[in-house]
């Protein structure tokens, strides 16, 4: 009854105009691939002209992230981000309908010995990535080569959860809802791979300070505790676009030595370090629209 009532709502009149978004979306996918990433740029630079909360969150981090730069330097990288987040919202809809045989030539993976000498160990991998605004497409791309689960957080927009479980189900076997763990180690002990998003902010209940970008940071700890207790292999994945927006190289690197340790702050430090590293590589790719440091340490002020 509650699937029939959310139905009911998402296809009355007030989401008439984000289907109509939704179908030019669609119909930008049929275009050449070189003329979709140019008119994802396009969308991302004109979002950049208008005072946004998105743009106003971004200057924050960028700000954070990195003081010795130069107002012109922060500027100029916000504005190289949101041609990318504009080309993220296009492979998105890319990885959702585009058929295999369109997307064959686009990557590159490296260091696929390392999932396959931990998956003989068969006690699943935990994959450990940053969230890069062509992570939609990426997913897809790696779903080609392993079965495979997302943890994620539904989305608190109606619309936006409904086209997420949709149509990333018809790529990822297994999407898992992040209070569903006894689902995770499930897939974990039929050997999964767990594409693990560690970059989130989910308040401090579960999470230590750590330092992100020389900034304490809360962190979770939920990844040191799911490999302590399911044995998987945590191996770390970075991705990016290509320098010239055409194609993707993926890298795996090797799991994990002596993880988890005995403190959850020196592995939330390390794993922090991790996607700091992916992140410096290539700054105008991620996804500095969130607010990853809004929660703050007892007594310190909001940074939003």
């Amino acid at each position: 009854m509650q699937d029939i009532k959310k139905k009911l709502i998402l296809f009355s009149p007030l989401y008439w105009p984000a289907w109509c978004g939704f179908g030019l979306l669609w119909l930008i996918t049929r275009l050449p691939y070189r003329w979709q990433i140019a008119i994802g740029s396009s969308m991302g630079k004109f979002l950049y002209l208008f005072p946004t909360k998105l743009k106003h969150t971004t200057l924050i981090n960028l700000g954070l992230c990195f003081p010795s730069f130069t107002t012109e330097q922060r500027l100029a990288l916000a504005k190289k981000n949101f041609a990318s987040l504009g080309i993220g919202l296009i492979e998105a809809a890319m990885a959702w309908w585009l058929p295999d045989h369109k997307i064959n030539g686009l990557y590159k993976i490296y260091g696929l010995d390392y999932a396959e000498e931990a998956f003989a160990k068969g006690k699943g991998i935990i994959l450990i990535g940053p969230h890069f605004t062509c992570l939609e497409m990426v997913g897809r791309l790696i779903r080609k080569h392993y079965t495979f689960g997302v943890m994620y957080r539904p989305h608190k927009k109606l619309f936006i959860s409904y086209i997420h479980e949709q149509f990333r189900k018809k790529h990822y076997v297994n999407y898992i809802p992040r209070n569903r763990v006894r689902d995770l180690f499930k897939a974990l002990a039929n050997n999964m791979a767990i594409w693990y998003a560690y970059d989130i902010d989910a308040g401090p209940k579960h999470s230590v300070f750590a330092p992100f970008f020389g900034i304490p940071t809360a962190s979770l700890t939920s990844a040191s505790r799911i490999a302590h207790l399911s044995g998987a292999a945590v191996i770390p994945i970075s991705f990016h676009r290509r320098n010239n927006d055409l194609g993707y190289d993926v890298m795996l690197s090797p799991p994990l030595e002596n993880f988890p340790s005995n403190d959850p702050l020196t592995d939330a430090t390390r794993l922090n370090a991790i996607l700091e590293e992916a992140i410096r590589n290539k700054p105008e790719q991620y996804v500095w629209q969130y607010k990853r440091f809004k929660t703050r340490p007892f007594g310190e002020n909001r940074l939003y």
